[in-house]
């Protein structure tokens, strides 16, 4: 499969070929105005409250889904240098995310405020955070509520997301171009389901090409990158009456948010 990665290492023309099909054409104009109805539908259908009832259907549509629809986990880095690949004749628009408008409203705030201190959840986030690009952006741009938005515009975007603490992700198509996610644990569906699942070997949500790596001499295990860790992968235990990190390196999807917040610049993303 395509990676970001990948993406980033063609050229226009090869980018602008990826567009290209009456597959995709169809598949994502049918799409782009039913995705807010489709969430809604996967958190009735297989939602908190039912889904310990539903893990073998939940991977089974996590492996179907996985083979043409993914998104991969992308560092404040990476995400920068994405952005500014994306060819400029690409459209770009910016508007309501799917999840969120399901979501939002029963789970209030699901954003952090890392300039302001605040590691927990204290603030919702915005509702239009979902960014489509490439053939998305063609047919996204004629929903309700998406508007036209520049790269610059967009790593301004990103340098908020970062601050609110919210997992950047590039969510890829049928091979090609797609969509750049915010995502929230608390108010993504896919992350919910994700968690709710406890399967680091998800297909619809693929790891990052970094890794979250501690140098234990440095850690005081003073835990705030367990505070901001959405899967799971960081948790305090207790060892001999003191607090202790707890890592799984298999649960890490390279965010990269945990290395952000390390008061003792501990943690390093390393490649994976």
């Amino acid at each position: 499969m395509i990676t970001i990665t990948d993406l980033m290492n063609l050229s226009d023309e090869e980018r602008a070929k990826l567009k290209k099909g009456v597959v995709k054409e169809l598949v994502i104009g049918a799409w782009a105005p039913r995705e807010p109805q489709i969430m809604k539908l996967l958190l009735n259908t297989l939602g908190p409250k039912k889904i310990f009832s539903h893990k073998t259907l939940l991977r089974l549509i996590d492996r179907l889904v996985g083979l043409s629809f993914y998104t991969q986990v992308a560092t404040y880095e990476e995400m920068v240098t994405f952005i500014n690949s994306i060819p400029d004749d690409f459209t770009i628009v910016c508007g309501p995310c799917a999840c969120r408008k399901n979501t939002l409203t029963e789970a209030g705030n699901d954003a952090r405020d890392f300039a302001g201190g605040r590691l927990d959840l204290c603030q919702p986030s915005p509702l239009n955070l979902d960014i489509q690009f490439g053939v998305c952006g063609d047919k996204f741009q004629s929903c309700e509520g998406y508007e036209p938005i520049s790269k610059q515009g967009l790593l301004e975007l990103e340098q908020q997301t970062r601050n609110m603490g919210l997992v950047s992700n590039v969510y890829l198509m049928l091979g090609g171009e797609g969509s750049i996610c915010h995502c929230s644990s608390a108010t993504c569906v896919p992350l919910i389901v994700y968690n709710h699942l406890n399967d680091s070997r998800a297909k619809v949500i693929k790891k990052g090409q970094y890794l979250a790596v501690t140098d234990p001499a440095a850690c005081d295990n003073v835990g705030d990158c367990t505070r901001v860790c959405h899967f799971g992968a960081r948790t305090l235990v207790e060892k001999d009456g003191k607090a202790q990190l707890r890592y799984e390196p298999a649960r890490c999807y390279g965010c990269g948010l945990c290395a952000y917040v390390c008061p003792n610049e501990a943690i390093t993303m390393m490649p994976r």
